[in-house]
């Protein structure tokens, strides 16, 4: 159920501790003494809950009424002004409302005034116009001229304005009951209505023993009565109200109370929203309560959040829907800046902030600039805000841009980001404004569930599957993303998932340019997940994974141990040791190097190395850890043509620029010579059995012959295109 903006009726309902005040002017009115016309004005901006005020009062009235005497009680009568669409038809309702209202009293004295409230109007009607200060008001409005025929049958003439105004008098002189007129909502009119209420208040309608009671939007009103008449709308307001009241403000610590008790409620409503207790209470103070001024602005913030969460609850940072539910409220034209510009607040790659050089300094003058003229612009309602407090809000809300700026309230921790859901990460952007769930790829109560509750099989097969639909690399990025929330035992059963599939994802498959592969990324993800285990079980839960490894696991344990390596300054890193990935001694890294090598020569003795996707990486770390076996294995296995253009795939790079180019390098003499890798070519070539084999074998086996074959001169690289050529000559059998 959303909130009604609608006032409240009793004073049981007050939130803001107002029913003081109603008591106390309820008082008042019930011991005025004077006889005379009074009028109360009752001041306060739209939404500061002037209505909600006038019925405390009123049912205070009622409260403290009830053991006084029914033929002294106040009687209430509420008038709507805004509820008729011009002058003449709200004047002839007023004296319609009041007459009806007395006469359904049953009170004799009291159906008397009503009968001669309604003859004053009537002689009204029939005068064509009514002279006022600052122009002439026609009464004839919709009765038109066949009414005024039948009244004037009846002998009433213009004199009997002031005989049935002096009759009304005379009779509500002698009233023991005072009337309290309530005309609420006096700012909705237009200019000349508002003018027209307040001469009915002082003039058509002065009453002795009548109370008035207006409540309305001071400003607004001056205004308007300055633009219909001369003089001075403060002055003129003066001679009517004797009473002005402003509508006391509401003390922010109530407010405050009233918006966390609304905003809790729809916390409770769904509790699958992510919700950060120390990231709120960074916002909620500088980005959220200084919009908050009344209860209508609670409401509506109130009611845009809990209809968001409707779609998309599980998806979002509660704290986040709130603040840029704050902005869409209360700054529309920062909301669609924001909306705009995506890159500028989340980052990474700001492409723009790379072509101009500036300092935080110089970007927060320039940003400032720039929100300032939203601000100013002509079409916006200004909310008394600066560039200031706009610019300290996106800080807060987007880190990214706080760096950028110079004022950075919280740390940038983009895997936070990611697993809280906030608006802060560029991947979790968008959903803030489409809403729209069916657009999120993971959603986190899926992520959530595979990582704490699948078993290492149905693990396995949903990351296959993810691979497969080309969303290997953005699962693992989420599950990244919860690693702060993972147990030890839930790490191992991850660990060998990873290992178990790795080998299976494309390593050329990217995200973007500057991302890793699915299959990097889930290599460096083992190393993060052993971190999470005790120290002292690292090693003896990894080296069991190894003693007991499938050959899908033994295709991504090197990987693991290199990066170890390299962390200790060992292989490739060549003795720069480093501050990274010691997830187990040194002691413990030689060790698993002996495990990993015995491990290794007992499943090669029954598969062939080239069969395997990832035998670059065994190979290498064999190559490091024993350089004697894995020549031999080598020349063995050398003596299969396949395996030889197979091992091409190691030694011929490709490049990518304005076009593909094969470059050959000279490491495979280390195993074998120019003439050898030739003739298996030319063996296959003549088999067709090269025309089976992956077409990125087929190129690089074209582009080595191109190049040791001297088919051309080329001193670089091999362009594709003169291997696409070669590959259809040798298909059409003509070398």
């Amino acid at each position: 159920m959303f909130y009604s903006d609608k006032p409240i009726m009793f004073s049981e309902e007050d939130q803001l501790n107002r029913n003081g005040f109603a008591k106390v002017l309820a008082k008042s009115l019930i011991h005025l003494t004077t006889t005379d016309t009074f009028s109360i004005g009752l001041y306060g901006k739209w939404g500061s809950g002037k209505t909600s005020l006038v019925n405390m009062l009123l049912d205070e009235l009622g409260t403290q009424q009830a053991d006084i005497p029914a033929q002294k009680r106040i009687i209430v009568i509420n008038f709507d002004p805004w509820n008729f669409s011009d002058a003449n038809q709200l004047l002839t309702q007023f004296f319609i409302r009041l007459s009806n209202e007395l006469r359904n009293k049953k009170d004799k004295n009291l159906s008397q005034i009503g009968e001669a409230l309604e003859k004053y109007s009537d002689a009204f009607e029939l005068t064509e116009a009514i002279p006022v200060v600052g122009g002439v008001l026609s009464f004839l409005g919709k009765h038109g001229f066949n009414a005024l025929g039948k009244k004037l049958q009846k002998g009433v003439d213009e004199k009997d304005i002031q005989k049935q105004k002096e009759y009304v008098i005379k009779l509500l002189e002698k009233q023991t009951q005072k009337l309290l007129i309530v005309i609420d909502d006096i700012d909705r009119l237009n200019n000349k209505q508002i003018r027209q209420v307040f001469q009915l208040i002082s003039s058509v309608a002065k009453f002795p023993n009548t109370i008035y009671l207006v409540a309305f939007d001071k400003d607004i009103v001056v205004k308007a009565l300055e633009r219909v008449q001369e003089g001075s709308g403060e002055e003129y307001l003066e001679k009517i109200i004797q009473i002005p009241i402003e509508i006391p403000d509401i003390r922010s610590d109530k407010l405050r109370n009233v918006l966390i008790e609304k905003l809790n409620s729809i916390l409770v409503e769904n509790p699958e929203v992510s919700f950060q207790q120390i990231h709120w209470q960074r916002l909620f103070e500088s980005c959220i309560v200084p919009f908050i001024k009344n209860l209508r602005d609670i409401n509506r913030l109130s009611n845009s959040v809990k209809f968001k969460l409707t779609s998309i609850s599980a998806e979002i940072d509660f704290a986040d829907m709130v603040a840029i539910s704050i902005l869409e409220i209360f700054l529309p034209p920062i909301y669609a800046w924001v909306k705009e510009n995506k890159v500028l607040l989340t980052g990474p790659l700001d492409l723009y902030a790379l072509v101009r050089n500036k300092s935080q300094q110089e970007w927060y003058e320039f940003y400032s600039t720039q929100i300032q003229s939203l601000l100013d612009a002509p079409n916006y309602k200004k909310n008394k805000v600066n560039s200031e407090i706009v610019i300290n809000f996106l800080a807060r809300l987007f880190p990214y841009f706080g760096q950028k700026i110079g004022k950075i309230y919280e740390v940038y921790d983009m895997s936070l980001f990611r697993r809280n859901n906030q608006i802060a990460h560029p991947e979790k952007f968008d959903r803030y404004f489409d809403l729209d769930i069916d657009n999120i790829r993971f959603k986190k109560s899926e992520i959530v569930e595979v990582v704490n509750y699948y078993d290492s099989d149905k693990f396995q097969k949903y990351l296959l599957d993810c691979e497969n639909n080309d969303t290997g690399y953005e699962f693992l990025v989420e599950v990244k993303a919860m690693l702060p929330l993972i147990s030890s035992d839930r790490a191992k059963i991850i660990i060998k998932s990873l290992l178990s599939v790795s080998s299976d994802f494309d390593a050329s498959s990217k995200k973007s340019m500057l991302s890793m592969s699915a299959k990097s990324l889930a290599n460096y993800m083992i190393i993060d997940l052993l971190e999470i285990l005790d120290s002292t079980e690292r090693f003896p839960y990894f080296s069991d994974i190894i003693k007991n490894g499938t050959c899908a696991i033994m295709q991504s344990v090197p990987y693991v141990i290199n990066m170890i390596e390299l962390g200790y300054g060992r292989l490739a890193a060549k003795g720069e040791e480093r501050d990274y990935k010691k997830v187990i001694s040194l002691e413990e890294l030689i060790e698993l190097e002996q495990i990993f090598t015995l491990k290794m020569k007992e499943i090669l003795k029954s598969y062939n190395l080239f069969d395997f996707n990832d035998w670059r990486m065994i190979l290498y770390l064999l190559e490091c850890l024993d350089c004697d076996y894995i020549s031999k294995y080598l020349a063995n296995s050398f003596i299969n043509d396949e395996n030889i253009v197979k091992y091409l795939d190691d030694v011929i790079g490709i490049w990518i620029g304005n076009g593909t180019e094969y470059e050959v390098n000279k490491g495979y003499q280390k195993y074998l010579s120019e003439d050898r890798i030739l003739s298996a070519i030319n063996s296959l070539k003549l088999s067709g059995k090269i025309f089976s084999l992956p077409q990125q074998i087929q190129n690089k086996c074209a582009a080595f012959f191109i190049k040791s074959a001297g088919v051309g001169s080329y001193q670089g690289n091999i362009p594709k295109s003169e291997v696409d050529k070669l590959l259809a000559t040798w298909k059409n059998g003509k070398a």
